[in-house]
């Protein structure tokens, strides 16, 4: 805290200085002045949360210098001290807040208190002041947050919101409500990498800029307002006010300033026209489909621009051609002949290139139909992805498969805008799928070419190593079967054919449907029925033949497969128990 003594007698003001223990009241600094007029000239410069002034000065007295204060610089709290005794200086003193008023020659105690009074009255003051900017600088902070809601409603469900509510209208500086609206839309997702790597982990700070970016323009004309859309967390929305006939021109404005300040940009997709708040929706699906439809087979560069649903809704949703060729396709997969693939992939991607189109919506519709398709190639429900990419391509070829599904992070991929893009609908997020972008925000369709043609690779040679694993798994059988009456263990397979045993046991149980124990007991009781038909041999003997040394061990496992004793089985079966049986009868 600084601390003033006005006076025009030093000896006053040394007095001041001697009896007041500043360090104990917590003032660090201690200033002088000889009149009122340096005064007003130190309490603009310094802003003293105390002053200690005479009332009969020289230039400016100090009733003066209290009305001056009470203008100027009212957080200042004033104590008097005068050697005169004047109902009207006391008047004066106590109408411009003084806080108290001490007559010479100074009383310590009396002075003190006054310190004290004074000190607390600014204390109390500031804890206000505190209180009054905080709910301030809440305040506008909830303001754009209040906006993003009001307006996000409006596209979320149109119906709910009736007319321009009063505080919206004032926030935006608007004189009356605005009868139509005219949407565009750029999607985070969609942004280069350069975009999303100045704001690593923190994409409500790069909304909060981009924002304001484009707010400072639309609001400074008077012309819209931007605001993330509640509903599509990744959504950047803008609204222009009216037709909005300036909304390509505005647009490149704003991407200017993105770009200068940001260096990167944004394609926006631009919607028409439509009544607010009841048709808004419409024009923001518009801009959205826009965005999804345009060609990114024509590269822009990652410069920014705008497009209108216009190439797009004449083509509407492709499948990319993938009905023409998924039986070559499919055939190529399953041939496991890597030049095959390349043929059927070449013959594809060269329809695609030559139909010169190639969307968003597109590549998103594709992907869904390739998983089912993939699904069925490989009849296991599509669990199968390949979780690693060869180390052909670098880079690249790391990027472009997660970027097209597979495993692994991708810089600068993109997680699709995803939703039903005709109602706005959002879709679970296990459907939405990464595309590749390049370092300038363009598709990547080389990149996606090589994604495509690395899990097309990856699911025939799993097809193919499938086939190996099957025909394995049926010698091992053979094996087994020709081996059933020997002493044989799992242990025993898996040297001979160089496996695990916990690969034999898994695979064996999944292509044979049970597992190597229970396969070996059925061949010998399969076996030892045929045996039990002939009458000249005992059941010591069959058990024997068929791998049991122990006869009663035999009987019992017999007993569990078919429910019934050996000898029982050759009596039912084979009408007696002929033969000569064991010493217990059987």
């Amino acid at each position: 805290m600084k601390a003033l003594i006005v006076d025009d007698e030093k000896h006053v003001r040394d007095a001041i200085r001697l009896l007041v223990d500043w360090k104990a009241a917590g003032i660090s600094e201690v200033h002088e002045a000889r009149d009122g007029l340096e005064a007003t000239e130190l309490i603009g410069k310094l802003q003293p949360e105390i002053v200690f002034t005479d009332m009969m000065m020289p230039g400016m007295d100090g009733s003066t210098l209290l009305a001056w204060a009470a203008r100027h610089h009212p957080g200042s709290k004033i104590i008097v001290i005068s050697g005169h005794d004047d109902f009207q200086f006391v008047r004066n003193a106590v109408k411009f807040g003084g806080v108290d008023y001490i007559l010479k020659p100074i009383d310590p105690e009396q002075l003190g208190n006054a310190i004290t009074k004074a000190i607390d009255a600014w204390h109390a003051e500031e804890r206000e002041r505190e209180h009054r900017r905080a709910v301030h600088i809440e305040l506008n902070q909830l303001k754009p947050v209040y906006l993003e809601q009001y307006f996000s409603s409006v596209l979320s469900e149109p119906g709910i919101q009736g007319s321009w509510p009063t505080s919206v209208l004032r926030e935006l500086r608007l004189e009356g409500p605005v009868p139509r609206v005219r949407a565009a839309v750029a999607s985070l997702t969609l942004s280069a990498p350069a975009m999303r790597d100045k704001f690593p982990g923190d994409q409500d700070l790069m909304f909060f800029a981009l924002t304001n970016i484009c707010n400072e323009i639309l609001l400074a004309r008077g012309a819209g307002y931007a605001f993330r859309y509640w509903g599509k967390e990744q959504e950047l929305v803008l609204l222009f006010w009216g037709e909005g006939a300036e909304a390509t021109a505005l647009l490149a404005d704003i991407q200017g300033a993105i770009r200068q300040t940001m260096k990167s940009s944004f394609v926006f997709g631009l919607g028409q026209p439509a009544a607010f708040p009841s048709e808004a929706q419409a024009s923001y699906r518009q801009a959205r489909l826009a965005l999804l439809r345009r060609n990114v087979l024509k590269s822009d560069g990652g410069g920014g621009h705008v497009v209108t649903d216009d190439e797009g809704s004449k083509r509407g949703g492709t499948l990319l051609s993938f009905h023409e060729h998924e039986e070559q396709l499919r055939f190529a997969v399953q041939s496991g002949n890597p030049e095959q693939l390349q043929r059927a992939l070449g013959a594809w991607f060269a329809t695609i290139e030559g139909g010169g189109y190639l969307s968003f919506e597109g590549l998103l519709a594709w992907r869904e139909h390739f998983d089912r398709t993939k699904a069925i190639w490989l009849g296991d429900g599509g669990e199968s992805t390949a979780r690693t990419v060869g180390s052909n391509g670098g880079n690249r070829a790391a990027h472009s498969a997660a970027a097209f599904g597979g495993g692994g992070e991708v810089k600068g991929g993109m997680e699709a805008m995803g939703g039903d893009v005709a109602t706005g609908k959002e879709q679970p997020s296990e459907t939405y799928r990464q595309l590749p972008l390049n370092d300038a925000g363009g598709f990547d369709y080389e990149a996606w070419k090589l994604a495509v043609t690395e899990e097309m690779t990856r699911i025939s040679e799993r097809l193919a190593s499938a086939d190996k694993e099957k025909g394995v798994i049926h010698e091992i059988a053979l094996f087994l079967e020709q081996h059933a009456s020997e002493d044989i263990t799992l242990q025993d397979v898996a040297s001979r054919f160089y496996l695990s045993r916990e690969y034999i046991s898994r695979k064996f149980k999944q292509e044979m449907g049970e597992n190597v124990s229970d396969y070996i007991a059925g061949i010998r009781m399969k076996r030892a029925k045929e045996l039990l038909g002939n009458a000249n041999l005992k059941i010591a003997q069959i058990a024997e033949q068929v791998g049991f040394q122990d006869e009663k061990y035999f009987s019992k496992v017999f007993k569990k497969w078919t429910d019934c004793t050996p000898k029982d089985y050759r009596k039912h079966h084979y009408g007696g128990g002929g033969g000569g049986g064991s010493s217990d009868g059987k």
